[in-house]
């Protein structure tokens, strides 16, 4: 496990980032361009260890992939609904919620058998949910050690089609891999989820990017939506910078009251977690649309926010963690339940990080209240998860002597995030 020592800023910062792709919209454009009829050209690619994964996986499914690392770019030979390879036997998720919960139902609507793995973190993330709705689809799981966790293989003879309720609970990914795969029932596909949709962003995400490839769901009311039977057909797609992943950058502005661009970002980007500018401009923050980008422009003040719920942008809460005790009074972080089940237990790992560095905070099964006060340095855990460990480098750029514990781990999303932080640093 790799250390990685966080040197603190002395000045108002000053500088121009450039943001890696996003990595939600860069597994849906590779899932929905290997489904295309044609060849699609995908620009701004992130590479990092889950969009790896993600194309690893549909080069074991025999879909052909040009990847040009160097210039962020990868063109796709699309199967037009079918796959080359429909007897794959090494499909491996490796830690990625997104080709995990998207791969498994898109291969259900492809008759044919798939051997499913992946880390023992990602086999233990809620799954089931959308196991049991391709169940009742059809699909047939073996599983190898246990019931609704990989590994397992997967026999279906396609999706029948009909009306599916999915619980997303525990997450949105369910049903946005379910909507991808809809196009290729045998019968047109209408969903429903006991949750409103209004607030999933990523739901929203999905149905955009599915409508950019050409096909277009229906909603019948605001819990459901019908899609019609079709194929994707092929584009070039450029992908947007990583919204949750710029939020760190924006944030070292804010603690220093300094200035942070991030170029090819817009606040009308189909990110949620764009939102979170709205919360540093409740800090005191300005944010301004100029050059093509964001710039944030910290306040020398910054005031606490008391309540607020951040369902809708949740990647983005850890970010917030680490900046609000720099405010003036406390910040209390609902809508968080979810995140207790994603690369690590995201509420108490970040609690833990900012305990270790002398800090305060509070926390119930929902929410994060974080108190301000004066920071120490202190070794902290990444807890194999790349948020945790961007967010608490935050703390350090303020504070001497954090070490960020596990900080390979960054990897997963941006793995030149310490290199960019010293960049724009000096």
């Amino acid at each position: 496990m790799s250390e990685q020592v966080i040197r603190p800023i002395s000045h108002a910062i000053d500088a121009t980032v450039i943001v890696p792709g996003s990595k939600s919209i860069t597994n849906r454009a590779l899932l929905l361009a290997a489904l295309a009829e044609g060849r699609s050209r995908l620009e701004g690619v992130l590479f990092s260890e889950d969009t790896e994964a993600f194309a690893a996986a549909l080069i074991e499914l025999g879909l052909r992939l040009n990847i040009d690392r160097e210039k962020c770019r990868i063109e796709i030979e699309g199967g037009g609904g079918a796959f080359p390879n429909s007897n794959a036997a090494k499909i491996y998720c490796k830690d990625a919620g997104t080709a995990t919960r998207f791969l498994i139902p898109v291969c259900a609507a492809i008759a044919g058998h798939y051997h499913f793995s992946a880390t023992s973190r990602m086999s233990e993330r809620p799954i089931q949910p959308l196991l049991e709705v391709l169940q009742q689809q059809g699909s047939q799981f073996q599983f190898e050690s246990s019931p609704y966790r990989m590994p397992f293989t997967l026999s279906t003879n396609g999706l029948e089609g009909g009306k599916v309720i999915i619980d997303i609970t525990d997450s949105s990914q369910f049903l946005s891999g379910l909507l991808m795969a809809s196009p290729y029932a045998k019968a047109p596909l209408i969903l429903s989820s006991s949750l409103g949709l209004d607030h999933k962003t990523y739901v929203h995400m999905t149905l955009q990017m599915m409508a950019e490839f050409g096909l277009r769901a229906n909603w019948l009311d605001a819990k459901t939506l019908s899609v019609p039977e079709g194929t994707y057909q092929a584009r070039d797609y450029r992908i947007e910078p990583d919204a949750s992943t710029a939020s760190y950058f924006f944030v070292m502005a804010a603690l220093t009251a300094g200035r942070m661009h991030v170029p090819n970002l817009s606040r009308k980007c189909m990110q949620g977690d764009i939102q979170f500018l709205a919360v540093l401009e409740e800090m005191g923050c300005t944010v301004l649309e100029e050059n093509g980008g964001i710039t944030v422009v910290g306040a020398k003040h910054l005031k606490g926010l008391g309540d607020i719920d951040m369902t809708g942008f949740s990647d983005t809460f850890m970010t917030l963690a680490c900046l609000a005790p720099f405010a003036d009074s406390p910040t209390t972080i609902h809508g968080l339940a979810h995140t207790r089940l994603q690369e690590s237990d995201r509420v108490a790992a970040i609690s833990d990080g900012l305990t270790r560095l002398g800090l305060t905070v509070s926390s119930t099964q929902d929410s994060l209240t974080i108190y301000p006060g004066q920071a120490s340095g202190a070794a902290v855990e990444s807890f194999k998860d790349h948020r945790i460990a961007m967010s608490l480098s935050l703390i350090g750029l303020k504070i001497p002597g954090v070490i960020i514990k596990g900080s390979e781990y960054v990897a997963k999303t941006c793995p030149n995030y310490f290199t960019l932080v010293e960049q724009v640093s000096e």
